[in-house]
Parts: C-alpha cells; sequence; structure tokens
C-alpha cells in the first residue's frame, strides 16, 4: 500500500462530507426573522461550516496527516469523521452518521473509478478545496488554512511519478473494494447498479497526453515506424482539449470533485442484499490485531490536533437529521445490519508517554457501547463516540 494515500483520501471523503452536510443544513434552514430557538438558520449554517472546516484544515492536524503513513481500518478513519462532524454546535446520531459516511465514500470511490489517469486523483483533490474554498470566502483566516494546505499538497504530490499515482489509485481501490452501498442519484443517473456496483462509461475524453485508440504502430528495430493497422472501438473517444490546472487558481478542466449536491436533487441511500452479505463476510475479526498499537497510536496523533469546540453556556447544539423525517432516521436506526454498525471506542487521545502506553494495551480490553435510541430534539448529543476525548 502506498505511505502517501491518506491525506487524498481524507480530504477528498472530508470536501463530499461538507457537500452533504451543506446542502441539508440549507434545506432544512428557516430564515432568521421566523426560526424558533430549535430551528436552523442561514447563520447556524455557516457558522458549523466554519467550525468543521477550521477543524479540518488544523495547521497541526493537517502536519500530522501529511507523514508518511499506511492507511488502517475503516473503522479507524470512521472514528476521526465522526469527531470532525461535530467540531461545531451539530449533532448527528447513530443513522444519520451511518448515511453520511455511505454517501461520503461511495461519491468518491465513483470519483476514483473514473479518473481517466491516476494523476487525476490530484485535480480531484483540488476540486474538492476549491469547493470548500467557497464556503468560507468571506473568512480570511479559515480561507488562508485551506490555502496552505493547497501548498503542501503541490509541493507533496507534483513531483511524483505516474507509477507513484498509479500505486496511490491502487490504494484506494482497495480500501473501497467490498463497499457497495447504493445511492439514489447514482441509481437515478444510471450509473450504478441495483446490486451497488458502478457502470463505468466506455466512452468519452482519453487521459490527457494519450490518443484516441483505433490506430497500432509498428517499429521496427532502429524505432522506425514500419507499419500502421486500424481497428474499430465501439466506444467514442475524444481528445482533452487540456490539461487541468494544478495551480492554486485555475481551471482544473475534470469536473470530477465538483458539488454535486449544487443543485436540488435528494439524498438517500439503500442497502442492497449483496452489500449485506459482503458486509458480513468483511466483518473485522473480535481477536487482538496485531496492529492495534499502530492503529492507536495513529487515532491518537490524529484526534489529539483536533481541537472540538463544545457548545457554552446555554448552547446545546443543534440535531441535524439526514433522512427526509424523524421517522424515517429512527427506521435505519431500528433495521440497519448489525455488521454495519460501528462500535464505539473510549480512547483517551492526548500526547501523554503514559496515555500512550495505554492505548497500546486498549485492543484487548475495548468495551462495546450499546447502541444510542434516536431522539428527535435540539440540544442532544446523539452520537458521542469520543467520550474520553
Amino acid at each position: 500500500m502506498s505511505a502517501r494515500t491518506l491525506p487524498l483520501l481524507f480530504l477528498n471523503l472530508g470536501g463530499e462530507m461538507l457537500y452533504i452536510l451543506d446542502q441539508r443544513l440549507r434545506a432544512q434552514s428557516i430564515p432568521g426573522e421566523k426560526a424558533r430557538k430549535d430551528e436552523w438558520t442561514d447563520v447556524d449554517r455557516k457558522r458549523v461550516m466554519n467550525d468543521i472546516i477550521t477543524t479540518m484544515f488544523n495547521k497541526k492536524f493537517m502536519e500530522e496527516l501529511f507523514k508518511l503513513q499506511d492507511l488502517y481500518s475503516k473503522k479507524a478513519l470512521r472514528t476521526v469523521y465522526d469527531r470532525l462532524a461535530h467540531a461545531s454546535i451539530m449533532r448527528l446520531n447513530q443513522a444519520s452518521m451511518d448515511k453520511l459516511y455511505d454517501l461520503m465514500t461511495m461519491a468518491f470511490k465513483y470519483q476514483v473509478l473514473l479518473c481517466p489517469r491516476p494523476k487525476d486523483i490530484l485535480l480531484v483533490t483540488l476540486n474538492h478545496l476549491d469547493a470548500i474554498k467557497d464556503f468560507v470566502h468571506d473568512s480570511p483566516g479559515i480561507l488562508n488554512q485551506v490555502d496552505e494546505t493547497f501548498r503542501q499538497l503541490i509541493e507533496t504530490y507534483s513531483c511524483l511519478s505516474d507509477g507513484e499515482f498509479q500505486f496511490i489509485r491502487q490504494t484506494l481501490l482497495i480500501f473501497f473494494q467490498d463497499m457497495h452501498i447504493r445511492v439514489s442519484i447514482f441509481l437515478k443517473d444510471k450509473v450504478q447498479n441495483s446490486n451497488g456496483r458502478f457502470v463505468l462509461p466506455i466512452s468519452g475524453p482519453v487521459p490527457w497526453g494519450t490518443e484516441v485508440p483505433g490506430l497500432i504502430r509498428m517499429f521496427n528495430r532502429n524505432g522506425d515506424e514500419v507499419k500502421r493497422t486500424e481497428f474499430s472501438t465501439d466506444g467514442n473517444y475524444v481528445t482533452p482539449q487540456r490539461e487541468g490546472s494544478f495551480d492554486l487558481y485555475g481551471d482544473r478542466v475534470l469536473k470530477l470533485g465538483t458539488n454535486m449536491y449544487s443543485v436540488s436533487r435528494p439524498v438517500e441511500t439503500h442497502m442492497s442484499g449483496s452489500s449485506k452479505n459482503l458486509a458480513s463476510h468483511a466483518k473485522e475479526n473480535v481477536a487482538p490485531n496485531p496492529l492495534a498499537k499502530e492503529e492507536l497510536n495513529f487515532l491518537a496523533r490524529l484526534l489529539g490536533g483536533l481541537e472540538i469546540k463544545k457548545p457554552g453556556g446555554s448552547e446545546t447544539g443543534f440535531r441535524l437529521n439526514l433522512f427526509t423525517t424523524d421517522e424515517e432516521e429512527e427506521h435505519a436506526a431500528l433495521t440497519r445490519p448489525e455488521e454495519l454498525s460501528y462500535k464505539v471506542i473510549n480512547i483517551e487521545a492526548t500526547q501523554e508517554p503514559g496515555r500512550r502506553a495505554e492505548l497500546s494495551r486498549i485492543l484487548g480490553e475495548l468495551e462495546v457501547a450499546e447502541p444510542r435510541p434516536a431522539s428527535s430534539g435540539k440540544g442532544e448529543d446523539l452520537l458521542a463516540l469520543m467520550d474520553g476525548l
């Protein structure tokens, strides 16, 4: 696995998370002068987005993220996003957080599959950063944080070879290979089958720097072309006009990674039968993991850099529902397959040596918390995966 994959995975999934939250917050916002105390306003939406982006692009957090390191389990990364999603006054319960993570992962998986060339994964990441900068365009301090991460991305990845980018792409596809969750947007656009697998196009632009297929050239030992043979193809291929820009401000050309929720569309997920079966086969072994120490230390380093703001005074937080109604959310929480539920791990993520030593022995003593019942009221922290932090 490539040790340079984690920053790209985190930033792209984080970008998709922000797209979804922005769409749902806008859908549930009430004009400020008409809103009751327990209802969302546009001011609340901007505050949530700013708080999450500030936390996501924290300087120390980014420095830790960009260190060479292997990817860890899906549960470890999921825990980071749970913490990140609750970096403001917003609260999600188990079912809504599951749905949010499903949408994030399937959207980025589709983008990785469609990338014309491995290096275009970097352009997808820059599209996410461009959209994130639009979210905070009126907050110069936060904007500078995002720009600093952009510069760090270019410094880290612009010098990599095509082979290294291919290695990164393979690592990402391995991470996503058992995830086949049906998403309504993809189903309606007929880019996803009913079993959750994507339909890849056989037409469209070819990768930058390549030619449209249909011609075979043969050369002699001196490198001189001696023969040409043409063949027909089933696809309708075109040559791209130009390469996407890797500058701070530029035309990325590639549209993958842009906000697909910018138009009014429903956001839904459905679990397919094949997904449930695959998930049960992929269920993690409860026996002690030999990589436990490394993974827990990884979590300690990442989460230690996240400065989560707790609602102060009488401010207790707003609940956000990613479903159409509270009843749908409660039903999803009750019917979600047990093997797809994420266990709760209490970790004291500090940098103290004693605490770090304690992390290394936690795996054999994990205490799994019972799922919290769904609730429907402002001010309740319905998801506290990291109670000890």
